[in-house]
């Protein structure tokens, strides 16, 4: 229980905002809790990053959320963590409707280069 703090609180009520569809609730606590967390917490820092960006897409700002994941992939590859890099798998497959977009195309292109297993055998657009 040491490590559930006021942050992890907080970006853990974004997240749940986010599962739930309530994306304007969502945003500003997992981005206050993101901009807050140590540069050292990398595992963290890709999750939280993923969770931003999923929840950015939902509201429409798909630049935004692009960039966001973008933001997750350094971090994720230095933890090696099956389940960040799911989860980035995950945001890959909801940009599906969004391929041909620039922001898109630059995030795919920075996830085969960060974590390519997470696109092998995708079809690229």
């Amino acid at each position: 229980m040491a490590y559930f703090d006021q942050p992890k609180l907080i970006v853990d009520t974004g997240i749940a905002h986010g599962r739930l569809g309530e994306a304007a609730l969502a945003e500003p606590l997992i981005a206050d809790t993101l901009r807050r967390e140590h540069g050292s917490n990398h595992r963290g820092r890709a999750f939280h990053a993923f969770w931003l960006a999923r929840t950015q897409l939902q509201r429409g700002k798909l630049d935004e959320a692009c960039h966001t994941a973008m933001d997750a992939l350094a971090p994720a590859a230095a933890v090696s963590s099956r389940r960040v890099a799911g989860h980035l798998r995950e945001f890959y497959e909801q940009l599906g409707p969004f391929r041909r977009e620039p922001a898109a195309v630059a995030f795919e292109a920075r996830l085969r280069e960060e974590l390519p297993r997470q696109v092998s055998g995708s079809p690229r657009p």
